[in-house]
């Protein structure tokens, strides 16, 4: 009886239907709580201690305004005159005497970034976030590759791909590209970081056979992580397509604000930091750090804690000059970032066309990666435009190449966005906004092995940042977020405080544990000879 009725439920629902609940069933819940909050314990200390946390960034941000809700005493030093880090903004005058706000660049809010999105939300800043339309990849000979209409379900969002192009299944089906794609759907931290932490995505593609528009996808991920193919881990990568692809049924559509970052976002935390009593020294760079009879020493002032959430580069400059904190230089003093990266803001004076969503992936040809459009994506912008038309565009490089002189990055940035946008021959600069950095974290070959997680091995200090080692998936504003969350939870914790919930995607992949094809480890093997083998082309 029991099994006609099961059958009669299986005969009732679609396949799709079907294929739902079997990767519920087998990944969990898309949402997920990774620690354990006591309600037993206190939330607030009868002696609260003193913080200091180095960096203003969102692990800063996220580490500071959970520390002084709990009534701890906390103080942000940031280098930069403003807040946010990567998320910063500051403003610029134009030739016309206007004053512009401009930013590191364009930032996507995935619904999945659960911590992230919590604080927005106590906040109210997602109220006013806009939805995008389309992710989308164009091509310089006109034609695209959308995402729009995916299907969310993983899986089920593989074969969405299939009929959108982006690969044929026979190809998928045949060997090798069969038994090495399996990897994305087996993702488990510490197996896929033994097994593919020194694989290049480069390497991969060589011995998986790719198609090719299967591989551009994989190459957006990856440059996006600022790390060119041959550089990126293909760990790193496996992880990102089980957070942002395979881990959650949000898909790849996201969220943007619709004013400059410092009115949307900037302005309502500072007003809640405030509110909380933390005190912003913003414009101060961190010369000094010591540790001297338990107190902590910060440019002279004393500290009970110290939060580190500064970026890779500060954080080694900091920990490199360090007093009274032996162990602290090896392993943080080390950190390296990844490729250089550009940004280029233009306002010129033709008008992009208005059928592409609001930011687009582009297919490199030597160096530019994505263009938003910014007249479409903030208010500020829209306004410019209205006075002067023509555009507002951002043109962004992930990971410049090597070989590109410093020199050469913005015309060639310009050149190639005409190749994209045709209608834009002939323009016009009226002003522009030109960055070029080397500050982001490096997901590289075998970097993982040197990321140090939250405790720094010194009582009172932890370390926040996109940079440390989480023991669940996260990437890019989520991990920075996170990582604060979680720095604070081990100060929390230390006080026999309560601790604040942490949230991620299933921590392990949709066929993680099981038995792999009998092929794959004769394609992952070294080879002596070279040629096809894991060996061929390692460092």
């Amino acid at each position: 009886m029991i099994w006609a009725l099961l059958a009669l439920v299986v005969l009732a629902l679609s396949w799709k239907q079907l294929v739902r609940l079997l990767v519920r069933a087998r990944l969990g819940p898309y949402r997920v709580q990774v620690n354990v909050v006591d309600p037993k314990l206190p939330r607030t200390s009868s002696a609260p201690r003193t913080v200091a946390v180095l960096g203003g960034g969102l692990a800063g941000i996220s580490a500071a305004s959970t520390l002084a809700a709990r009534g701890y005493c906390v103080t942000i030093f940031e280098a930069q005159p403003y807040l946010g880090g990567k998320l910063g903004s500051w403003p610029v005058k134009l030739s016309s005497g206007e004053t512009e706000w401009v930013s590191h660049g364009f930032h996507a809010f995935f619904r999945h970034y659960y911590n992230l999105n919590r604080f927005l939300d106590a906040l109210g800043i997602r109220q006013k976030f806009r939805a995008i339309s389309d992710y989308r990849i164009v091509f310089s000979g006109g034609d695209e590759l959308s995402f729009g209409e995916v299907d969310t379900t993983p899986v089920l969002n593989l074969l969405s791909l299939a009929q959108r192009r982006v690969y044929r299944l026979k190809d998928a089906l045949k060997s090798p590209t069969r038994d090495l794609l399996g990897l994305f759907l087996e993702y488990d931290a510490k197996k896929t970081f033994e097994q593919l932490d020194g694989m290049s995505f480069a390497q991969f593609d060589r011995l998986a056979k790719l198609p090719p528009r299967l591989k551009l996808a994989f190459n957006t991920f990856a440059r996006a992580f600022f790390s060119d193919e041959h550089r990126l881990s293909m760990a790193e990568l496996v992880k990102s397509f089980h957070f942002y692809f395979l881990g959650h049924d949000g898909g790849l559509t996201y969220d943007h604000p619709v004013e400059d970052y410092e009115a949307s976002l900037l302005t309502p935390i500072r007003a809640h930091l405030s509110k909380l009593g933390v005190t912003l020294r913003l414009g101060t760079r961190v010369t000094q750090l010591a540790r001297e009879e338990g107190v902590f020493q910060v440019n002279g002032a004393p500290f009970d804690r110290v939060v580190l959430a500064t970026d890779v580069v500060g954080t080694r400059a900091i920990v490199t000059g360090a007093r009274g904190l032996e162990g602290l230089a090896p392993k943080l003093g080390t950190l390296e970032p990844g490729q250089r990266y550009a940004v280029l803001r233009v306002w010129i004076d033709k008008a992009a066309r208005k059928t592409l969503p609001v930011f687009v992936i582009s297919d490199r040809l030597r160096l530019l990666d994505a263009i938003t459009f910014y007249e479409r994506t903030e208010a500020e912008s829209a306004r410019w435009v209205e006075r002067h038309g023509g555009s507002v565009l951002e043109l962004h490089s992930y990971a410049v190449p090597d070989d590109i002189p410093d020199d050469q990055v913005k015309p060639l940035l310009l050149a190639e966005s005409v190749k994209f946008l045709p209608e834009l021959e002939g323009m016009k600069v009226r002003d522009e906004h030109f960055q070029l950095r080397r500050d982001f974290t490096s997901f590289h070959l075998g970097a993982d092995a040197k990321r140090p997680g939250t405790q720094s091995g010194i009582p009172g200090l932890v370390c926040a940042g996109d940079w440390v080692k989480l023991q669940f998936p996260s990437m890019l504003l989520e991990a920075a977020f996170s990582s604060g969350l979680v720095a604070a939870n081990s100060l929390l914790r230390a006080d026999g405080l309560q601790e604040e919930p942490v949230e991620s995607v299933p921590l392990r992949g949709l066929l993680a544990g099981v038995p792999p094809p009998p092929t794959r480890s004769r394609l992952l093997s070294p080879s002596p000879l070279g040629g096809e083998g894991r060996g061929e082309g390692l460092p």
